[in-house]
């Protein structure tokens, strides 16, 4: 049965979506960015939207791989004086009135070797002599084409060297320059407002002695501005609200207005200062999901703007652990989505350690880490909830427990998932 309901319901009187279910809806409302034109120093982390293609074969000519000596290897003998004939450095050729098949060639790493040569002995199995006129090698048993990179093993002129839809890295970097390509074409970055919401929330910097005790800390909005710019988005704002109809309102306005994307954290639930779910109604924004048969997470609110089908808005519950989770449930894919890349997670399978208890009524994704030598089991970090950010230090993801009765066995296949730039 479809899954539907408005903005003022409440997920509590309402079957709820699962994970997956919740997931696709969004996804099915997410529009790809457009293209830009970016510098190559400005492309890492970027989208490619074109191809970028070998203007010439790579390497462009036989390659001398170490500093040493090119030699034919049909003329070597152990220990056998070879005159020096010429110096070839990395950029430049032989004298044009050497006679190269007279002797060897002193060359440097990356210098061109001429086609008089076969093979290039290191310099550390040679023996010059104090006139630097001679050379000896220590071996005679080298083989044609030794210390040699060959000109075209790499590529070929033509050749797809980096294909559109790639996550650029440094390498990526280095290959575009290599073939002159200082100008790439791709995805806009994802233009992200950040809303953090709550009256007992003060900033990170604020002095103990200045904390009433009924006052914390905002450790959710650092959070998520690092996961953020761990997706490559550009962070345009973070503003903190207090539990306010109006001030909520300006805010969800103003992040509308600058954003492709607005993530909003607490106000979502179905306490009586939870704004935002009329705020975003009364801006004309459309509900997609309110809320998700998950823990922690459950009180996830996703909308978008009736007449602006390119802007997206993700509201995460308040607690800092369902924040981590369904950042990495929600946002991750959908930032994805928006650079035209597949908003599929890099789940891997993995073995429980111990035994689970799972939830009957919704799927967990509890805090955990990876164990053992081969980094393939798994095990639950102890927690006190979804308000326990502490104990997640010592976690690399989650691990994802299915909604059933039966308790889950040491040795059961279970999902994991790594979190955004984790060491695993």
């Amino acid at each position: 049965m479809p899954y539907h309901i408005r903005m003022a319901d409440t997920y509590h009187t309402t079957a709820l979506p699962s994970y997956d279910e919740a997931l696709s809806k969004v996804l099915a409302r997410v529009a790809v960015l457009d293209e830009a034109s970016v510098p190559l120093g400005g492309a890492l982390g970027r989208v490619l939207c074109q191809d970028i293609v070998a203007d010439r074969d790579q390497p462009p000519f036989d390659r001398s791989a170490m500093d040493g000596y090119a030699v034919r290897v049909g003329e070597l003998a152990a220990d056998q004086q070879q005159p020096i004939v010429a110096t070839i450095p990395a950029g430049g050729v032989a004298d044009p009135g050497c006679d190269l098949t007279a002797g060897v060639a002193r060359i440097a790493t990356g210098a061109a070797v001429p086609g008089a040569y076969d093979a290039v002995i290191p310099v550390e199995q040679a023996n010059e002599s104090s006139g630097g006129q001679c050379v000896s090698f220590s071996t005679a048993d080298v083989k044609s084409g030794a210390c040699i990179h060959r000109h075209g093993a790499d590529a070929r002129a033509g050749q797809v060297l980096i294909p559109a839809g790639t996550l650029l890295g440094a390498p990526h970097i280095g290959i575009a320059a290599a073939v002159g390509a200082v100008m790439l074409t791709v995805k806009h970055r994802p233009s992200v407002s950040l809303i953090t919401t709550g009256d007992e929330v003060r900033p990170p910097a604020t002095a103990t002695n200045d904390l009433e005790a009924q006052h914390i800390r905002n450790s959710n909005g650092p959070m998520l501005d690092a996961l953020l710019s761990g997706l490559g988005t550009e962070l345009m704002d973070h503003v903190h609200v207090v539990d306010d109809p109006d001030a909520t309102r300006a805010a969800a306005q103003e992040a509308l207005t600058k954003s492709d994307l607005v993530v909003t954290v607490g106000g979502v639930s179905a306490g009586r200062r939870d704004y935002l779910p009329s705020v975003w109604e009364a801006l004309g924004l459309e509900t997609i999901v309110k809320g998700v048969a998950i823990q922690p997470g459950k009180p996830v609110l996703i909308a978008q703007p009736v007449d602006n089908c390119e802007k997206l808005v993700i509201g995460l519950p308040g607690n800092p652990v369902s924040v981590l989770a369904t950042a990495h449930l929600f946002v991750w894919p959908v930032v994805r989505a928006m650079l035209g890349l597949s908003p599929a997670l890099p789940w891997r399978r993995v073995w429980l350690s111990h035994e689970v208890k799972p939830n009957p009524r919704r799927e967990a994704f509890r805090p955990a880490r990876l164990i053992g030598d081969t980094r393939d089991q798994v095990e639950m970090i102890h927690w006190q909830g979804s308000g326990d950010l502490v104990h997640t230090s010592t976690s690399s993801g989650f691990l994802r427990i299915p909604a059933q009765e039966q308790t889950l066995q040491p040795g059961s296949q279970a999902r994991f998932l790594p979190m955004i730039g984790g060491d695993l």
